[in-house]
Parts: C-alpha cells; structure tokens; sequence
C-alpha cells in the first residue's frame, strides 16, 4: 500500500534522475505538459504523480518504472546501469545520501 512517505520517494528519485541527467525542471515539466512550479511540487512530494506522467518521464530517462520506487535502482540507472566504477561528484554523493535518507533504507 502507498503512502505519504512514497510520494516524496518518488519525487526524490525524479528529481535525482532529472538532475543526473542535466535536465533542468522547465525542460522535463514541457514533456510532460505542467508548469515547473507543478513539477516541483511534485518533487517534493506534495503532489502526486499520475501514471502517465511516470510513463512519460521512464521514455525521457530511459529507466523502468521501478526506478521511481527504488532509490537504489534510480541510482544504477544515473550511472549507467553498466556496473563500471565511476566517479561522483561531491554534488552527486550528497544527492544520493539525502535520497537513502528519505528512502528510509540503509
């Protein structure tokens, strides 16, 4: 069952995906045909996501919907799902640390 806590999961993980990509919010809201304001909101948990527009944004980020659930898939996905070793930014480790935080999961 989903709750509250999901949502803003959800958002997190959006927002990772979004900001590993190098997407700005103007630019990701126009795909899916809402404001930036909407979107971040939704980032924040305060507004839900609707399928479809979960569906639209798996196609932009190349990921499955699963990503959006599971911090840890979003961050496989952020690097390439290759499993190569690669380098963080300090920006993309304080990302990640905030998301596990908000994920609740060790």
């Amino acid at each position: 069952m989903y709750d509250v806590d999901c949502l803003e999961k959800i958002g997190a993980n959006v927002k990772f995906l979004r900001t590993m990509r190098k997407l700005r919010q103007q630019d990701v809201a126009q795909t899916l045909g809402i404001s930036q304001t909407h979107l971040s909101n939704m980032e924040c948990g305060r507004v839900k996501f609707s399928l479809k527009q979960l569906l639209r944004l798996a196609n932009l980020f190349d990921c499955q919907l699963e990503c959006f659930f599971d911090p840890r898939q979003a961050a496989n996905v952020a690097v390439g799902g290759t499993g190569q070793d690669k380098r963080y930014t300090q920006s993309d480790m304080e990302l990640l640390l905030t998301l596990v935080k908000k994920s609740g999961q060790p």
